[in-house]
């Protein structure tokens, strides 16, 4: 709710930036109906079956452009759009100058995602739909570990082989993130992350949130659950809900999540993890 009320703020500047009484161009003179905003927009497909859309307005209005979940896509009188999967309506939005919202939505059919992020089909799998994460064993530097922050790229100190991650586990109160038992399940709709011990919750990521240029390459977080074996042993075993991302590709992800206050060379924690095959 917060960050709807943001949003919806740093909209209204648009036309509060200026005196109310007066009308220019992409400002409104009078409250519109939802009716009214979808008859002076107009939303093209560039290509039948793209993610790639453009928009107008005419006569021009300021409009905000966003998914089907209310992730905020563009804003502007005219422009193109470039959606993320699963992108299945648009929704176009403006405000009153009573500070009241107006919008339409519009359904869309994509079959085919272009210069979408790579990480969207790095976590989700090519089909954009889901993927299960388990321990990687054939890891040069182990499973599990700590290492130096913004140092090293994995386990580099304490380095914990997959032959002794079971009994880490165990110790440390998860059975179910053994080797053998342990999976987590990323799922592209709602964004979702089911565990091997039973827990389930969401993911979400900043890839403009980089800690060094070259080490990371943004953050991952949990909310409702954490990875497998996701603690911070230093701290009492205490749950740890944001990583740095250090490595995502076709088949693996390496995360890295620094104890309390530390620096660059300071104690750190890294997770090794591989697809499922």
């Amino acid at each position: 709710m917060k960050k709807f009320l943001l949003a919806i703020s740093a909209f209204a500047l648009v036309f509060t930036s200026c005196d109310p009484t007066e009308i220019e161009e992409g400002s409104m003179g009078a409250s519109i109906t939802a009716e009214q905003l979808q008859s002076r927009v107009t939303l093209t497909q560039t290509t039948a079956g793209q993610n790639k859309f453009t928009f107008e307005t005419n006569p021009s209005i300021t409009v905000q452009v966003l998914d089907q979940d209310g992730n905020i896509l563009t804003t502007g009188t005219s422009g193109s759009i470039i959606g993320t999967p699963p992108l299945t309506g648009l929704i176009v939005r403006a405000i009153n100058q009573d500070g009241s919202l107006v919008s339409f939505k519009n359904d869309v059919t994509v079959t085919e995602y272009v210069d979408v992020p790579a990480i969207y089909k790095h976590l989700f799998g090519p089909e954009y739909s889901n993927r299960t994460w388990v321990w990687d064993t054939e890891a040069s530097d182990g499973v599990w570990g700590n290492g130096g922050y913004m140092s090293n790229s994995g386990p580099g100190w304490w380095i914990i082989q997959a032959a002794d991650l079971d009994q880490q586990a165990i110790d440390k109160g998860y059975p179910d993130d053994t080797i053998e038992k342990g999976w987590m399940k990323f799922t592209l709709g709602g964004k979702k992350v089911e565990m091997s011990r039973g827990e389930s919750g969401t993911i979400s990521w900043d890839l403009s949130a980089i800690a060094m240029e070259g080490w990371d390459i943004g953050t991952l977080s949990f909310d409702g659950t954490t990875p497998l074996l996701g603690i911070q042993p230093n701290d009492g075993n205490s749950k740890e809900y944001n990583y740095h991302i250090l490595v995502t590709d076709d088949d693996h992800l390496r995360l890295c999540a620094p104890e309390a206050g530390a620096g660059q060379g300071g104690t750190a924690w890294f997770w090794n993890f591989k697809v499922k095959k």
